[in-house]
């Protein structure tokens, strides 16, 4: 089991949310170097980021960028770290001929925190025209900090505020839960948000352990809770749809596919109103007409 459930949760969340914009690669190696990245981004062509589905993630990701969440405060060397990893990056693809000047990869640190003295240190400054808490250091690096505890707390900041720490990933999950339960974002992250504390919460000797289990306990009940009325409807639907089968055999025999199909895509209320109605049914005519007079309802 990962050592490192945070990095996993920050990837998957990460993946999630950008897939739909480009490529993602996860832990992508660093040309001729025992280095990984944690997520390299490269944007579709032809595919315009949602920034009312991901917020300040729409405009991270109009360049490639590789990727960089810290569960706790980066030291310096750590952030050093990722510097080497983008200029090894774009060297091997400068030497490939790969490398667009124009649009270069960007290096997008993620920390929940960061001293002003280390901010001072890397020369670091706020970037014009972004959010409060976005830094960036100077151009010929290409890199920019993004410390989540000074990010406004708006829909903008969601997600990166789920990558937080205490209070801030608290209100970011309550915000999440918020979101209407037909929101596949909320579906998604209320999952590798439980899944990450089942993890820790099994692995007690992990540091992350104590400010785990305090903000998602609420997250982990709705994520079970939508898990367990999924089951319950698909097995309602499943007695149901068995129930229809044994009396259209029993008094029609078998009957043409293009019925059977009608019938599968019935919903749960549907498919019992069906199973009430075929007491009645003198022939496979009183069917038809109900699943057309259905049809017809559904499209009003």
């Amino acid at each position: 089991m990962t050592r490192h459930p945070f990095d996993q949760l920050a990837k998957q969340l990460l993946e999630q949310l950008l897939t739909p914009c480009g490529k993602v690669e996860i832990s992508r190696e660093v040309p001729g170097e025992p280095r990984f990245i944690d997520l390299y981004f490269s944007p579709e062509a032809n595919v315009t980021p949602n920034q009312a589905t991901l917020g300040i993630l729409a405009a991270m990701v109009q360049s490639p960028g590789l990727f960089e969440p810290f569960r706790n405060p980066p030291t310096l060397e750590e952030i050093e770290s990722c510097l080497l990893k983008r200029l090894w990056l774009v060297s091997d693809l400068r030497r490939r001929q790969a490398l667009n000047n124009s649009n270069p990869p960007l290096l997008w640190i993620i920390a929940p925190t960061l001293s002003q003295n280390l901010l001072t240190r890397l020369g670091a400054v706020k970037k014009e025209n972004w959010l409060e808490g976005v830094y960036e250091l100077a151009p010929a690096f290409q890199t920019v900090v993004i410390v989540v505890h000074q990010l406004p707390k708006t829909s903008e900041t969601l997600w990166l505020r789920l990558l937080g720490k205490g209070r801030v990933q608290q209100q970011a999950v309550a915000e999440v839960i918020a979101l209407p339960e037909g929101d596949t974002r909320r579906t998604e992250a209320l999952r590798l948000l439980s899944v990450w504390k089942i993890i820790v919460e099994a692995n007690p000797e992990l540091p992350e352990g104590e400010e785990v289990t305090m903000p998602l306990p609420q997250a982990f009940l709705e994520w079970e809770q939508q898990v367990e009325e999924r089951g319950k409807k698909e097995g309602k639907k499943a007695e149901a749809q068995s129930l229809v089968w044994r009396l259209i055999s029993r008094r029609f025999g078998d009957i043409p596919s293009s019925i059977q199909t009608q019938i599968e895509e019935l919903d749960i209320e549907e498919t019992e109103a069906l199973a009430e109605a075929l007491l009645d049914f003198t022939s496979i005519d009183d069917l038809q007409r109900w699943l057309q007079q259905n049809e017809g309802g559904t499209e009003e």
